[in-house]
Formats: structure tokens, C-alpha cells, sequence
């Protein structure tokens, strides 16, 4: 039995509707997974709620500094204009295309190609975002463009030439095991002479000791077993029938590692 195809896999079976190609400026299609309507308003529910928590402390700050009058009305127009414009503008600049509301969700807007978005495209969608959220009847011109379009762009990503996308979530390799012997087998295990173990042995024994919380008990039982026998058999050290198999790999394995040193400790 292979122990490695007992690993989980990831849902592949996800809508299509949602994916779209982009042709990269060296001639390769990616197959990227576009943002739908209900993820980019949940991102932009984040963004507002931000920014309105911006704008109420920066207006505690004016009515503090300037009083009420004319200078307060200047100042509260140039924090609406900069929560507007700037919020957006800086965030996707310095962030890549991401707003906090975006990354929240892991969305990113990307040139059309799939560059990264820069300054300029970052004000064009601004500026056209200000045409998605304004423009009578309340933002539903955006809603409209984001359901109409093939690849759910609003008008501030078709002026810009953007696209929202989710980013793909990074591999992360599993962090490096370090195997003990149980408690009370540590002179036991310490009689064991590991250097006849392959790689690929060591792999496999490893692979069942990460997954043996996943198998029902008889079939843990029996891969035990098999793999204690075949283990032993392969480093000529019989297991005694008192030493559960589970404990025989466990110290094996652990004379293994600090033999060969193919893991490193971890908290």
C-alpha cells in the first residue's frame, strides 16, 4: 500500500465561471481564479468600514485643532477627498494591488497581463471607482460591470485595464518532524542499528506515523504491523511481541533521524 496516496488532496472541482486566462507579455496563459461580485463586496465592506473609522478620528482631530467655521469645512473636504481617492491609491500602490479589504480576503488587482499594478493604474481605478460607488442608482453601476463583464471587472478596471484577482494560496512545506521513542523504550531504541534503512523506507514509516490519527483502528493496527516486520526484517533487530509495532517504529525511526540527521528538532 502506498502510505503517501493516504495524504489529502485539495477541492479541484471549483466553478469555472470564476476563471479566466491571462496572457502574460512572454506569450504564457495563466489560469487564474477572477474575484466575483460577493468577494470584492465583502473586500470593499472592509475598505469602507476603515475608512469611515479614518474619517470620524481626523474630524475629532479637526473639530479639536480649527473649532467649527470655514477652516474646519476645508479641512473635512480635504479628508474626504484623501479618503476617497488617497485610501485606494496609496494602499494598491504600496501593496501591490491590494487594499486591507483585499488582502483580508487574499484578492489582488493585476494589470490585464498579470503585472503588478503601479501608480497610475492605481489612481485610473480610483478616479473610476468614484463613477462604480457615485453614479445614481447607489453603486449599482459597479454591481452591474462586475456581474455584465467576462472577467468581473468594474469601470475603474476597465479604464485602468485591471483585473481583481484571488491570489492562489502559497505552498508551505511541512515543517520537519523529530521522532522520539516513547517513554521507557529510550535504551531499547538506543540498541537499534538504523543504518540499513533506505530513504525510502524511512519515507513510508514517516508518511504512516504523520497519518496514524487518520486510519481506523484495524487498519492501523495491520500497517503496523506489516511495516514493523518489514523494518525489522530489513535491519536484522526482530521485534519482541511484547513492543507494539507502533512503538518499534517510533523507535526505530528515532535512531534513524539522529543517525542520518534528515529532520531537525522543532518546538
Amino acid at each position: 500500500m502506498d502510505l503517501a496516496n493516504g495524504a489529502g488532496r485539495a477541492d479541484s472541482n471549483r466553478g469555472s465561471s470564476n476563471r479566466a486566462g491571462i496572457v502574460t507579455p512572454e506569450a504564457v496563459l495563466l489560469d487564474v481564479e477572477t474575484a466575483g461580485f460577493a468577494s470584492r463586496a465583502t473586500a470593499g465592506a472592509i475598505d469602507f468600514a476603515l475608512q469611515l473609522v479614518a474619517f470620524f478620528i481626523l474630524l475629532l482631530i479637526g473639530v479639536f485643532a480649527f473649532g467649527e467655521g470655514s477652516t474646519f469645512n476645508t479641512f473635512a473636504a480635504f479628508v474626504v477627498f484623501g479618503l476617497l481617492f488617497g485610501y485606494p491609491i496609496v494602499f494598491e500602490t504600496l501593496l501591490r494591488g491590494r487594499t486591507p479589504g483585499k488582502a483580508a480576503l487574499r484578492l489582488r488587482a493585476v494589470t490585464i497581463d498579470g503585472a503588478p499594478i503601479h501608480l497610475r493604474e492605481a489612481a485610473l481605478r480610483a478616479m473610476g471607482g468614484v463613477v462604480d460607488r457615485l453614479l445614481p442608482p447607489g453603486g449599482i453601476t459597479g454591481v452591474l460591470f462586475v456581474l455584465g463583464t467576462p472577467r468581473h471587472q468594474r469601470i475603474g478596471d476597465l479604464v485602468a485595464g485591471t483585473i481583481v484577482i484571488r491570489d492562489p494560496r502559497q505552498y508551505v512545506p511541512a515543517p520537519a518532524l523529530w521522532f522520539s521513542p516513547p517513554p521507557g523504550y529510550e535504551a531499547y531504541a538506543a540498541a537499534i542499528d538504523p543504518s540499513a534503512i533506505t530513504t525510502e523506507q524511512y519515507t513510508v514509516v514517516r508518511s504512516f506515523l504523520t497519518r496514524v490519527g487518520t486510519l481506523a483502528p484495524h487498519v492501523r493496527l495491520a500497517l503496523a504491523v506489516d511495516l514493523a516486520d518489514r523494518l525489522a526484517t530489513a535491519i536484522n533487530h526482530p521485534r519482541h511481541p511484547e513492543v507494539h509495532p507502533e512503538a518499534y517504529l517510533l523507535s526505530v525511526i528515532s535512531r534513524y533521524q539522529r543517525s542520518v540527521g534528515p529532520a531537525s528538532p522543532t518546538p
